[in-house]
């Protein structure tokens, strides 16, 4: 499902990650309704986010016929906007198509932060979606793990109508 949604607005999956994902939008372009890196992520996540309750549902059914405790999953996404290394990264004998950089690990760590069916969008993400998007200011972060500095975050609450 992930991969399907990331595809359809434009981006591409980079890998998956235990029970994550990492979607890249930006670094090549797509012919697709979606325009703007930043726009077509944030559309991507709020459609993962939704198409996920469905999802959600059906396995905590199954789950609960399987395991005595109370199973809970849940969807959480880190959205910043930057530069990055992409490409190929490796060795000779093995190469992995992936993203580095600051810009990867301050998303990863707002995922971190994140509460189940968040999506938390940093600063420079906020300039280039608040046209087209709902958000709510969580505040200054003084500091994301291993990663100095104070961060501005935003929780993306929901499309705005009456956007062409």
């Amino acid at each position: 499902m992930a991969r399907k949604i990331i595809f359809e607005y434009g981006g591409v999956l980079d890998k998956y990650m235990g029970d994550g994902v990492m979607g890249l939008f930006g670094f090549e372009s797509k012919a697709g309704e979606c325009t703007g890196n930043a726009i077509c992520a944030v559309a991507a996540a709020l459609e993962l986010k939704e198409r996920f309750k469905d999802l959600q549902a059906k396995w905590i059914r199954i789950w609960e016929k399987h395991v005595p405790h109370t199973i809970t999953i849940g969807l959480k996404c880190g959205i910043n906007t930057g530069y990055a290394i992409v490409g190929n990264i490796g060795t000779k004998r093995r190469t992995q198509f992936t993203a580095l950089g600051t810009t990867v690990n301050i998303a990863s760590r707002l995922t971190d932060i994140c509460d189940s069916g968040q999506i938390i969008v940093s600063a420079t993400t906020k300039s280039k979606i608040s046209n087209q998007f709902e958000l709510k200011s969580l505040g200054i972060l003084t500091e994301l793990r291993n990663i100095h500095g104070p961060f501005e975050i935003f929780s993306v609450l929901k499309k705005k109508k009456n956007i062409s």
